[in-house]
């Protein structure tokens, strides 16, 4: 009897809910199986289910793992708000700046993916998805040099896809290496410029350790009298900060070069 009366109260009791690790770990598996939509259930679930003991970077990375499974999914902006709320905490992850560049790239939002594709180097020089992203990024702006620059650093890391792209380049005859603009040069000088601050340096020590530009740059150097204006602005008595916005304001400062 006494048997019979715990079986039945344990069958009437409520299931204990899974908790943020078990749901997290249950995400994971399923999306390695390939199901998908039952992984995104289950971080959705598992996000809801956090508490602060579980640690903010743990809620970070299901973030970001959601956020990769919504965009193959076409769920683009619900994609981008989960990046969003991972980077916002996990500031050193460069496959998720990474992808994060990448969706907005497919948002139409060029300037806003290479800004993240710029982190994502910044913080793993040698992560080649990057720069193949980066490339199509400034093949979709027109900037077909920079662009070259990308796919053959890609290559150079071992991504067949951009050593196929370089091949193809030079075979319709486009294999010739033109010299970069100065405000094009100007420009990435100061986009690298604010992605190496993210790691503690200075402004003024990011573009003294920059390589120079010579007369067939093609990227990858920063302008010499961009160097050289720098270093004059923070003599002249400016903050490392207010030094950088009058160099680049305008990206005039190559104009000598």
């Amino acid at each position: 009897m006494i048997a019979a009366v715990l079986i039945a109260l344990l069958a009437g009791a409520p299931a204990r809910a899974m908790s943020f690790q078990a749901l997290s770990a249950r995400a994971a598996r399923r999306a390695r199986d390939g199901r998908a939509a039952a992984a995104i259930a289950d971080y959705r679930a598992a996000l809801a289910a956090w508490r602060e003991d579980d640690g903010a970077r743990p809620r970070a990375r299901a973030q970001c793992a959601l956020a990769d499974l919504l965009a193959d999914a076409g769920r683009r902006g619900e994609a981008l708000r989960d990046y969003d709320a991972c980077l916002k905490i996990e500031r050193r992850d460069a496959r998720a700046f990474d992808h994060r560049g990448r969706l907005l790239l497919l948002l139409g939002r060029a300037q806003a993916a290479l800004d993240d594709f710029y982190k994502s180097v910044a913080l793993d020089m040698n992560y080649a998805p990057a720069y193949l992203d980066r490339a199509r990024a400034y093949e979709r702006r027109g900037d077909k040099v920079f662009a070259r620059e990308d796919y053959r650093r890609a290559c150079d890391l071992g991504l067949k896809s951009a050593c196929a792209k370089i091949a193809r380049s030079r075979r319709a005859g486009k294999g010739s290496r033109p010299r970069a603009s100065a405000a094009a040069l100007t420009a990435a000088c100061r986009r690298a410029a604010e992605a190496c601050v993210r790691d503690g340096s200075t402004y003024g020590d990011c573009l003294a350790r920059a390589p120079r530009c010579s007369a067939d740059s093609t990227g990858g150097c920063c302008p010499g009298s961009c160097a050289d204006a720098m270093r004059r602005a923070l003599d002249g008595g400016l903050s490392d900060a207010a030094a950088f916005r009058r160099v680049f304001a305008a990206a005039a400062c190559a104009a000598a070069d």
